[in-house]
């Protein structure tokens, strides 16, 4: 913009233009999603900040969204304080789930049930009380909390307790939420649907059009994500990402490479890879 480059340099590195993704300068983490490290400022996930997740249900899987980044963030060495004090004690605090968190998987995806706290409250003030305290720990990396009653101030209260540790910050929010205020740095719709393989009727020459996930010819579910908030430009088309780890992928491809070996896949084995992807 032809006003931006008439500043200052040491002024104009600060601003930002809303049609383009901001260039942050504070600390953040790979989804371990490439699609969507590209939509978001800085390449990931930010790190002491908000990052809310609005779901239609509880039950929507979002541990393949989260898995990625809670790994890594358990694998790297933390820092100041909590490295001299404790420096494999790194953890994951995880909130008020919906269901009991399954420890083989998680395990699998490399968040091991030793570097795993459940906490389970029923009351909101007690599910704050939770939240806030883990983020205020030193030795925990990551928080993941399912708020589904919390406020806009109390919401505020807790990004500043993450900005604090610079924890990796996820609240989890029914779907209804979305037209309300929010201080969240991103603020992300997820959702697990079969994608569709249907194409414009109209497309230009040479252009490429949507991107069909692979899962779709499968008939498999995948995880659908609408970004609803974020410093840059809208983003109008959804991402598409993967439900499960590539192990678990093979595994569907091979079962449905042996059915249709004896006969063409039925419902009932399309239903059980999918259950099988939801469940990674």
């Amino acid at each position: 913009m032809r006003f931006l480059s008439s500043l200052p340099s040491s002024i104009g590195a600060s601003v930002w233009a809303a049609d383009e993704l901001a260039c942050v300068a504070d600390r953040v983490a790979a989804t371990g999603h490439a699609a969507l490290d590209a939509e978001l400022p800085g390449g990931g996930w930010p790190l002491g900040a908000l990052v809310e997740l609005l779901q239609p249900a509880s039950m929507t899987a979002v541990w393949p969204l989260l898995l990625p980044a809670l790994a890594e963030r358990v694998r790297e060495p933390m820092s100041g304080a909590a490295q001299r004090s404790a420096a494999r004690s790194a953890c994951v605090v995880v909130v008020n789930p919906p269901h009991e968190p399954y420890l083989p998987a998680l395990t699998a995806a490399g968040v091991p049930a030793a570097r795993l706290l459940w906490l389970a409250a029923d009351a909101p003030a007690a599910q704050l009380w939770a939240t806030e305290q883990a983020l205020r720990c030193q030795d925990v990396t990551a928080v993941v909390a399912w708020l589904p009653r919390v406020q806009m101030g109390e919401l505020r209260r807790l990004q500043q307790a993450a900005a604090q540790t610079g924890a990796l910050f996820f609240v989890l929010r029914p779907e209804r939420t979305a037209q309300s205020a929010s201080p969240a740095r991103v603020r992300l719709r997820v959702t697990a649907e079969v994608p569709t393989t249907r194409r414009p009727r109209l497309q230009l020459v040479g252009e490429d059009g949507p991107q069909t996930p692979p899962e779709a010819a499968h008939g498999l579910p995948a995880l659908r994500v609408d970004m609803l908030k974020r410093r840059g430009p809208p983003l109008q088309r959804p991402l598409w990402l993967p439900v499960c780890s590539t192990a678990v992928w093979a595994v569907a491809q091979a079962a449905l490479a042996s059915a249709r070996a004896s006969k063409a896949p039925t419902p009932e084995v399309r239903h059980a890879l999918a259950g099988i992807a939801v469940a990674a």
